[in-house]
């Protein structure tokens, strides 16, 4: 790690050469380079999967990428938000019939009800828990010990706040965080799964949160899943199949995105170590900034999926019913013109209006609020008992066109 660091190695593709549906294109050093020259010359452009011929629409503007996201009667949630899931049969599949997969004024209602675990207020309260929680897991160390940071810190505090928020038995969580992983990595060999076991994955945690559903319902706990079990829909219970997509969907985004902010947080602190010591010499004072900036560094969702509900011309290029569309938070949040030198990481960046959590409108991330307060608090817990931690290899990266995920970090307390 004491090798002359360089955030934005130049590209050796040609813009012909670029393709953002091939999983193994975001394993490349020069990933960014090759966005940077996207959005400089072909801001709007045509993907298509190594296998299949089929493809979609990338847009990697900031300023499109938020018309497309509010745009959400031409650009449609309701077909899912992953890109890549149907690619080779060229069939759009339906939805989930879940929140993240819904458009307005069905999103709006659902989104209404889930919301209440996440607000700022309750996560205010939940501050406390949330340190004991970090200060637990990080004192399980001692200095000089090496670890794998995502094994052994990364990915567990966030698991255990969104399963403590859920209601899940702490005997179940190792069981839901495997099959999360294989949601979330069913592109990458190394999970030893197909996309359809991933889809498999997904159906047995659905199938967990539809049976913990049942139990709060007649027996209500004070968790999450109790009021979920609960709500009505036009004075009817919400089916099987939402209760358990939301159960899924809040187990899966409350862990990976937040577990992946945490390792490239850990990686950009290393390859930064100025901006360490500016976290070291004042956490409190830089507790809001340094969160966005982490999340902002990590874009842990490299892009959304939207479907084209009806023809659209849209700056010169005709977008037609039926086709998908990738909006690319992982260009956007490298973006000039809103970002002051983009591949540096600072700390004290300020404004800081990345597309992590979303380009606005009516998907703008849920757990937000839990995600920030997450990273602050693990980051001041570990810096104040091991002031020297830092990575001592290099990520290994998750192959995967959606989750900007790192499998194993090693670092040294």
């Amino acid at each position: 790690m004491t090798q002359p660091y360089e955030p934005n190695p130049p590209t050796g593709l040609g813009i012909d050469e670029i393709n953002l549906a091939d999983p193994d294109f975001w394993l490349r050093d020069d990933y960014h380079a090759a966005l940077t020259v996207l959005r400089d010359e072909r801001p709007i452009s045509w993907h298509e999967h190594p296998d299949s011929g089929k493809g979609f629409w990338s847009f990697v503007d900031y300023e499109d990428i938020v018309e497309v996201t509010r745009d959400w009667e031409n650009f449609s949630s309701k077909y899912g938000i992953r890109v890549h899931h149907d690619h080779g049969s060229g069939q759009v599949r339906p939805g989930t019939n879940i929140m993240i997969e819904m458009d307005p004024p069905e999103q709006t209602a659902n989104r209404r009800h889930v919301s209440r675990g996440f607000t700022p207020r309750q996560v205010k309260k939940m501050e406390e828990y949330v340190r004991d929680q970090a200060r637990r897991i990080v004192g399980e160390f001692s200095a000089g010990d090496e670890i794998d940071f995502v094994q052994d810190i990364a990915a567990r505090l966030p698991m255990e706040i969104i399963c403590d928020i859920m209601g899940v038995d702490p005997a179940d969580r190792p069981y839901l965080l495997d099959l999360s992983n294989r949601t979330l990595g069913d592109q990458d060999p190394d999970y030893g799964v197909t996309p359809a076991e991933g889809t498999r994955a997904t159906l047995a945690m659905r199938e967990y949160g539809v049976k913990l559903a049942a139990e709060r319902l007649a027996n209500p706990q004070d968790d999450l899943i109790s009021e979920i079990a609960r709500i009505e829909v036009d004075g009817k219970k919400l089916p099987e199949e939402q209760l358990g997509g939301y159960f899924a969907l809040l187990i899966a985004a409350g862990n990976e995105t937040t577990r992946t902010a945490i390792t490239h947080g850990m990686h950009a602190f290393t390859k930064f170590p100025e901006q360490k010591r500016k976290f070291i010499a004042d956490p409190v004072g830089l507790e809001m900034s340094a969160a966005e900036e982490i999340i902002r560094w990590a874009t842990p969702l490299r892009h959304m999926g939207r479907v084209l509900e009806h023809d659209v011309s849209y700056k010169g290029h005709t977008l037609r019913k039926g086709e998908k569309i990738a909006i690319w938070y992982a260009a956007s949040n490298r973006d000039p013109n809103l970002f002051a030198d983009p591949f540096a990481f600072d700390i004290t960046r300020d404004p800081n209006l990345h597309q992590s959590f979303g380009g606005g409108g009516p998907h703008f991330c849920l757990g937000a609020n839990l995600a920030r307060r997450e990273v602050w608090v693990l980051f001041q817990e570990l810096f104040s008992r091991f002031p020297d931690a830092a990575a001592i290899d290099e990520p290994v990266r998750l192959r995967s066109v959606q989750v900007n995920g790192i499998k194993s970090l090693k670092v040294r307390l």
